[in-house]
């Protein structure tokens, strides 16, 4: 059975401090924006070479922060294996970062050349900076995934904490001291990672040591091949539309910065992400079957977690960039509720996806995810010269919908869990589509983003409550029986 008191604790630490490196690049992208620092032209920029960079950590890191969450239960039982194992993971790390950094290095101008006139063509001035950036992600991201494997709360707590604090002061101090632009903010973001990832790294090697087992190496590269091949489609899934924006950078800015702040669901849900998985595989190896239904409790919890946070973030995060940019960039504000609900479907996928990462099937997992690419640059292409970013967000939406779908099906044929699927699929879906619908109206009616907002906020908790009205009642009637046991009537 699901421990509810457990779950809901380590899920609210995790997706805190998984989110709250996120948390703070919110509170510095105003302190960076403004008609005499960082325009709309300058996010656009940083939009691009955020794009690169997430290419650049796919290299990196190779699939390890998938790999070990999954190889842990095959060595967690064996001590000196297990400390090959994530040894040789980072070993591997550092080598690859070492080879994209050399690259970068001796092709800063061909790179270069491929970007319109403007400071994105000088790449050999900030190209170094992303190969930095890149290697700290890649290390801190298969750090969090470790420990969350491990339960070592207090150590995903400190990468958290430091990784997040460093980055963001050296931020901060990049732009305002070394260069006000956007090379000054990637200054700050290698620098101020770097710090944090060396840290990380003495420790973890202090802990494993520095041994390398050729053999575990060939089942994590036989394993973790199709996981890079899908993280590049999943790349171009993500930031396809930032390059057909490319030609007007103000434009591009305005909705790279609303995908910033949606991004915040992202993250929260990631976290989330992290207290369930761990716990999925640990009733997989144990037998799925006789676990059928804590299987399907945590999975329902983790979608309806996510749908909760978009109804809970999407108005504040719109008061906060209405009340605190300056630029066009405030424009901003009106495309995150449609953004957002965006992820209510990357946490679907997953919820199918695990159960095919667990047997290892990321072959597989790449085809249907090249599946969904495709869906996705179709659309692109059709929709967003008529469209704009609308076209975009659509084209998103509907390829969401059939990587959804098709792992839905692929996921029952592979292991068979009778989902309760109105919480696991209809419900979702129906959010998505009414933001939509709403969408549609507030542009056609000029209605205020806060009101139409609004609208799907109530569909939201409208929907949570009819669903979940029962074990909402549960957890009522035990808070007041608790309360009524601590304050017994004299």
């Amino acid at each position: 059975m699901i421990n509810l008191k457990e779950h809901l604790k380590l899920t609210g630490v995790y997706t805190f401090f998984a989110a709250f490196p996120a948390i703070l690049q919110l509170i510095v992208y105003p302190i960076i924006e403004g008609h005499d620092m960082l325009g709309a032209k300058d996010f656009g920029y940083l939009a691009v070479t955020e794009a690169i960079l997430s290419f650049l950590v796919i290299f990196c890191l190779f699939g390890m922060a998938v790999s070990v969450a999954r190889f842990f239960y095959d060595f967690c039982d064996e001590k000196q294996g297990y400390r090959k194992l994530v040894s040789t993971i980072f070993l591997g790390i550092i080598f690859r970062a070492g080879i994209v950094v050399a690259l970068l290095f001796v092709f800063a101008d061909f790179i270069g050349s491929f970007f319109p006139a403007g400071p994105l063509r000088n790449f050999e001035s900030y190209g170094i900076y992303l190969g930095i950036i890149a290697f700290n992600r890649a290390v801190v991201a298969t750090a969090l995934s470790l420990y969350r494997s491990e339960k070592i709360v207090r150590n995903f707590i400190l990468i958290s904490l430091i990784s997040g604090l460093l980055r963001s002061l050296f931020q901060v101090i990049g732009v305002l001291y070394f260069d006000l632009s956007f090379e000054g903010y990637l200054m700050g973001t290698a620098l101020g990672g770097g710090i944090a990832t060396i840290l990380t790294l003495v420790y973890i090697f202090y802990r494993n040591g520095l041994g390398f087992s050729f053999s575990i190496w060939k089942q994590l590269q036989f394993f973790a091949a199709s996981l890079m091949l899908a993280d590049v489609l999943h790349w171009g899934v993500m930031f396809f539309d930032r390059f057909m924006l490319l030609s007007q950078p103000i434009q591009l800015g305005i909705y790279d910065n609303a995908m910033k702040f949606a991004a915040g669901v992202l993250f929260i849900s990631q976290g989330l992400a992290g207290s369930v998985q761990p716990e999925l595989y640990r009733l997989f190896k144990d037998g799925i079957q006789r676990n059928e239904k804590s299987i399907k409790a945590f999975s329902n919890i983790f979608i309806a977690e996510t749908i909760l946070v978009v109804g809970i973030l999407a108005l504040p995060l719109i008061f906060f960039i209405q009340f605190f940019f300056d630029t066009e960039l405030v424009l901003s504000a009106g495309l995150l509720m449609i953004i957002m609900v965006r992820f209510i479907l990357n946490a679907m996928f997953q919820v199918f996806s695990w159960p095919l990462l667990y047997k290892k099937k990321s072959g597989l997992y790449f085809l249907l995810n090249l599946l969904t690419f495709a869906v996705l640059v179709i659309g692109n292409l059709l929709l967003v010269p008529h469209m704009g970013f609308y076209g975009s967000i659509t084209a998103f939406l509907f390829a969401g919908m059939v990587q959804v779908v098709s792992f839905y099906i692929a996921q029952k044929k592979i292991i068979p869990i009778p989902w309760n699927l109105r919480k696991v699929l209809y419900f979702p879906v129906s959010v998505v589509v009414f933001a939509g619908m709403v969408e549609i109206a507030k542009v056609q009616l000029i209605i205020h983003a806060v009101y139409s907002s609004m609208l799907v906020v109530l569909y939201i908790l409208a929907g949570i409550f009819l669903l979940y009205r029962n074990e909402i009642t549960d957890v009522i009637r035990k808070i007041l029986a608790r309360l009524k046991f601590r304050n017994p009537v004299k």
